[in-house]
């Protein structure tokens, strides 16, 4: 029933969108999984290489750090602060998508904070949501926050309170002093991020649904389902009603490469 589902949808892959940490990277390495190292997840990339398919990382990390991840692992295009900016050939062309009318990255975080919006989500939710220090400094573009939030709840707050800002739950991170299964919360204006960075892609590349792929672990992976022939889904705490999400077991964190193995044995790579 699986298989026949993903051939009623895709044929050869020729795109595959897929987030990187608790996607292809667990516990902060390729060639770890929950247990000890592993080359699966890294043999993985090896056959979509010498296969000639498109690796596209969808990060909410800046185009700046994930260059360097892709120049390591042989990708050449990416897709960096959570559809922000899209990047070509590790940058010889770039695709900024704002979201609203300011001239620069640096402008943009100054928009969304002197709306005011941080302060009133800390104040809303006090002890269970702060900044993600360094890291939140380091983020040009936008304020990067982590806590343990009831995520459907705070949603709806921000969007009776900021609707032209949206909250993304961009998934699980390792615990913190004060939170023991903390996720990352990303801040960004309504227009922004990773479903729409992938249709900005498609148009721009003239890509066919029928051969695109996405694979994720966040409630912000799942949106890229709705351009995607396929979505692999990892987390199966992310509810989704979306037909064509397919959730793959990732407990041992070898989750990438059962799609891959399934998909090659499958003749769709």
């Amino acid at each position: 029933m699986l298989i026949q589902e993903i051939k009623n949808r895709l044929k050869k892959v020729r795109v595959i969108y897929t987030d990187v940490d608790g996607t292809f990277v667990t516990s902060g390495c390729l060639f770890r999984n929950r247990q000890g190292y592993t080359l699966k997840n890294a043999t993985a990339i090896y056959h979509l290489l010498t296969a000639g398919v498109d690796v596209v990382m969808t990060s909410g990390r800046e185009k700046e750090k994930l260059k360097e991840t892709a120049r390591i692992l042989g990708f050449r295009n990416y897709i960096a602060n959570l559809g922000i900016e899209i990047v070509y050939n590790r940058g010889e062309k770039v695709i900024t998508h704002f979201g609203v009318d300011v001239p620069d990255h640096r402008s943009l975080k100054e928009w969304i904070e002197k709306s005011g919006v941080v302060q009133a989500l800390l104040n809303q939710y006090p002890n269970r949501v702060r900044y993600y220090t360094p890291w939140s400094d380091i983020l040009r573009t936008h304020p990067l926050l982590i806590g343990e939030l009831n995520f459907a709840e705070a949603q709806k707050w921000m969007e009776r309170n900021y609707p032209e800002l949206r909250l993304i739950d961009n998934g699980a991170v390792p615990a913190e002093h004060d939170f023991s299964a903390p996720h990352t919360y990303h801040i960004v204006p309504r227009k922004v991020g990773k479903k729409t960075a992938v249709r900005i892609d498609k148009k721009e590349r003239g890509l066919k649904e029928e051969n695109l792929i996405g694979i994720g672990d966040s409630m912000e992976d799942v949106t890229i389902a709705e351009e995607v022939a396929i979505f692999f889904l990892l987390d199966k705490s992310v509810s989704t009603d979306r037909e064509n999400v397919i959730y793959i077991p990732n407990e041992d964190g070898e989750g990438f490469s059962r799609i891959i193995d399934l998909l090659r044995n499958e003749n769709f790579i």
